[in-house]
């Protein structure tokens, strides 16, 4: 049984609300060279709007706009919202400005009190990864058996460490070049101003590749440096899925739905679940639900009628 094949009978109105913060997380990479670009043939035309300035040097434009960047680092009306690695590669370096923690404030706490959520509502590689999941799919309808190779949980603590090293001795910002938020950012902005696409959609190209025919989301499962980072970050959120075990038929669907190596089934959720609920949507008898696990005893607060 492959992931494409279980369709989501409960939680639907989750699901939706995640698929919509998706979209926009992907429209926000897209949408936002547009604008820029926008602006810069309104200006050449002499219709620009009101308040935008532009100023082209090296063929590089520089837009003042309400938005920039995506998703990698986000300035919105001046505030700059960054990704965790970004920030904590940019303090590692020395080049963390104190102001700038004020941006990085809110999404820290979102991860300490939601865990690795970013991986499962915000990710814009999220959409590569459920064609991969469907390719594999098809390609075993027609007989070709993949493999799913496992490799090590610490191979992605290893390629962090590795990250924020480079950024400590020599003030190399790996992580813009391993991370996929960043690379397809990158990328989707170089195409839609100059055509073209550089290193970093290889790169995506490779990580496609590998997830589809070597290890299913063994990127995103194993090696991505952002997905450790918030294992790490979210360690201690209370939030998990819990399980009714006398409504539980031991289907399998939960285990084989998720593509982080989570077995809901058996009560085996550790800091790599990412909070995308479809273990939940797909248990036939609701088994399973969002539960907020206190320090002193587990107690499940079912979260069943927003869910479904």
């Amino acid at each position: 049984m492959q992931p494409a094949d279980l369709k989501f009978s409960k939680a639907r109105a989750y699901q939706l609300a995640r698929r919509a913060v998706l979209f926009s997380s992907l429209s926000l990479a897209v949408l936002t060279p547009l604008w820029r670009l926008g602006n810069i043939e309104r200006e050449s035309a002499g219709v620009a709007a009101q308040g935008t300035r532009v100023v082209i040097a090296d063929r590089l434009p520089d837009v003042a706009s309400p938005m920039l960047g995506a998703p990698w680092t986000v300035r919105v009306f001046g505030i700059e919202f960054m990704d965790p690695l970004a920030a904590i590669g940019l303090a590692v370096a020395g080049g963390f400005p104190l102001g700038a923690w004020l941006g990085v404030l809110l999404p820290l706490v979102l991860v300490a009190a939601l865990g690795r959520f970013f991986c499962g509502w915000l990710c814009p590689y999220l959409p590569l990864l459920a064609l991969s999941n469907s390719v594999r799919a098809l390609l075993a309808r027609l007989g070709l058996a993949l493999p799913d190779v496992r490799l090590p949980k610490r191979a992605g603590f290893m390629l962090l460490a590795v990250v924020l090293i480079s950024a400590a001795v020599g003030g190399t910002q790996l992580g813009a070049l391993l991370y996929p938020p960043s690379l397809l950012g990158r990328e989707l902005f170089r195409y839609i101003f100059y055509g073209t696409c550089g290193t970093g959609a290889l790169l995506i190209l490779a990580v496609f590749l590998f997830d589809t025919f070597v290890a299913r989301a063994g990127f995103c499962r194993s090696l991505c440096p952002g997905g450790a980072l918030f294992r790490i970050l979210g360690g201690a959120s209370p939030i998990t899925v819990k399980r009714v075990a006398p409504d539980c038929t031991a289907c399998t669907a939960c285990d084989v739905v998720c593509n982080l190596g989570q077995k809901p089934m058996t009560d085996q959720i550790d800091s790599g679940c990412d909070r995308c609920g479809k273990c939940i949507s797909v248990c036939p008898t609701g088994a399973l639900h969002f539960g907020i696990e206190t320090t002193a005893k587990s107690t499940s607060f079912a979260l069943r009628k927003g869910m479904r």
